[in-house]
C-alpha cells in the first residue's frame, strides 16, 4: 500500500491511521516540523489518493492502473458440409485484449481500476467504452481517435484443421511511447501498474522503467521472457510475473513437464535475476510460486480450478495492493478466481 511514498509521508500515514482526528498543529509537533510543511505532506497524500476529504478519510481502494490493448474478437467456427455454398458454423463477438480483460477482472473485484488503452470513435468503441464504464473501470485516460477504428481480430477454424488469425491493429500507434507521454501523471501516481505484454517492446520498457523509477509494483502479462530478460527488466525487485506453464515451457525452450516440480529449476533461474516473484498457472492443478526465498507448488482446492492467467494476475494485484505477503496474496488470488 505504501508505493511511491516518501519516508516522511509513510510516517505521517501511520500516525493518521492510529489517530485520524489529530490536528495539524499536533501532527507537526510530533514530527518536529513546521505546520506549513505538514500541510504540504497532507496535500501530497491527498493528491496521491491515500487520504480523501476532511478528517483524513482513508481511501481503501487499491489504485491499480492497466495499460494494454483492446479489440473486438470475431471467432468463427465451421464444420460439416456446405449447403447451397453456405457452410454452417458458429460466430461469436466479444471484447478482448489483455488491457480490456484485466480491467474488467479488476472491476469485478470492486477495485475501480484505471485503463489506458485505445478505442476508435466508432460504434464498436462506444459499446466497449460503455461496458467498461458501467462495470466500474475508470475510462478518462482512454485514447480516442476519429481517424483510426477500434481494433478487430478474426479467429477462424474450420474443416481439415484449417485455421488462421487476421488482425486489424491500426490503433497500436496510439499506445506508443510518444502517445503515453501525456499520461505520465496517472502512471506515476498509481500504486500498481499492470502492462500488456503484447504492446511494443519499447512501450513495455518505457512503462516498466517509469514504474521502477517511482517505486511502483509492476507486472507484464503475456510477457516474452527472452525480450524482458534481454532488456534487463527481470532484475527489477518491483516486478512480479504471471504466466501459464505452457508459455513458460515454450519461452524457455523446454518440454512441457508432466509434474509442476519439474519446472522448479527454470523458475528459480528466472527469479534469481532479481524480480519479486514468478507465478506459473499449471493447468487445473494449481500454481507454482517462485521467489528469492522459496519455490513451492500450491495445489488447487478440490473441485476448484485456479483460474486463468488474467484472473490470477488480477487477484494477485489485488492482494499485493492490499498489503498481503506474496504467498497469501497468491492463495487469495486462487480462491477469488475460482469463485468468480
Amino acid at each position: 500500500m505504501n508505493n511511491h511514498l516518501t519516508t516522511r509521508e509513510r510516517e505521517i500515514l501511520e500516525i493518521l491511521k492510529k489517530d485520524p482526528m489529530i490536528a495539524q498543529d499536533d501532527l507537526a509537533e510530533r514530527l518536529k516540523i513546521s505546520r506549513s510543511a505538514t500541510a504540504v505532506h497532507i496535500s501530497n497524500l491527498m493528491r496521491k489518493g491515500y487520504i480523501t476529504g476532511r478528517g483524513y478519510i482513508f481511501d481503501e481502494h487499491s489504485k491499480i492502473l492497466v495499460v494494454g490493448k483492446t479489440w473486438l474478437e470475431v471467432s468463427v467456427r465451421t464444420g460439416g458440409g456446405s449447403r447451397d455454398g453456405v457452410r454452417p458454423g458458429v460466430i461469436k463477438l466479444a471484447g478482448a485484449g489483455n488491457g480490456y480483460l484485466l480491467a474488467l477482472e479488476l472491476a469485478r473485484r470492486n477495485l475501480e481500476p484505471t485503463l489506458i488503452t485505445f478505442l476508435g470513435r466508432d460504434e464498436i468503441g462506444a459499446q466497449m467504452l460503455g461496458r467498461l464504464s458501467s462495470k466500474g473501470v475508470s475510462v478518462q485516460n482512454i485514447n480516442h481517435s476519429q481517424d483510426v477504428s477500434t481494433g478487430k481480430r478474426l479467429d477462424y477454424s474450420g474443416l481439415n484443421d484449417a485455421a488462421f488469425l487476421v488482425k486489424d491493429d491500426e490503433g497500436e500507434l496510439s499506445l506508443s511511447v510518444e502517445a503515453l507521454f501525456s499520461r505520465e501523471d496517472p502512471i506515476r501516481n498509481t500504486r500498481m501498474l499492470l502492462i500488456d505484454g503484447e504492446l511494443p517492446l519499447k512501450t513495455v520498457t518505457f512503462l516498466a522503467s517509469l514504474a521502477v523509477n517511482n517505486n511502483i509494483m509492476v507486472s507484464v502479462l503475456g510477457w516474452p521472457l527472452n525480450l524482458l530478460k534481454a532488456q534487463g527488466l527481470l532484475a527489477y525487485p518491483q516486478f512480479f510475473l504471471v504466466c501459464s506453464a505452457r508459455d513458460l515451457a515454450v519461452q524457455s525452450s523446454i518440454a512441457l513437464p508432466g509434474e509442476p516440480e519439474e519446472l522448479f529449476p527454470t523458475c528459480r533461474q528466472i527469479v534469481s535475476a532479481g524480480c519479486q516473484a514468478l507465478v506459473v498457472v499449471f493447468g487445473d492443478q494449481g500454481l507454482i510460486l517462485a521467489t528469492a526465498e522459496e519455490t513451492v507448488y500450491l495445489p488447487a482446492l478440490p473441485l476448484q480450478a485456479p483460474g486463468t492467467v488474467v484472473s490470477i494476475a488480477a487477484g494477485l494485484a489485488e492482494g499485493l495492493a492490499s498489503g498481503l505477503r506474496m504467498r497469501l496474496a497468491v492463495r487469495r488470488a486462487m480462491g477469488s478466481a475460482a469463485s468468480g
